[in-house]
């Protein structure tokens, strides 16, 4: 995966990131990411309401897709 393909996935709606260890991560939203060149840094409510940080290596990215927007 690159920056600019994982960016613009973003921007269309939520994403379901595939990690190649077979852990999957939800983006919701670009204000819950940073991306550089190698790693995506998402930003992740925890169950005791803090937030934290995770490190996805864009290398390490097997799938990316879109979720269905649910109103």
């Amino acid at each position: 995966m690159d920056r600019e393909s994982l960016l613009q996935a973003i921007e269309h709606g939520p994403v379901r990131v595939t990690m190649n260890d077979g852990a999957s991560y939800d983006i919701e939203h670009l204000r819950d990411v940073a991306v550089d060149s190698t790693t995506c840094y998402l930003m992740k409510r925890g169950a005791d309401g803090r937030y934290r940080a995770i490190w996805l290596s864009l290398v390490g990215m097997t799938k990316v897709e879109q979720l269905s927007i649910v109103s």
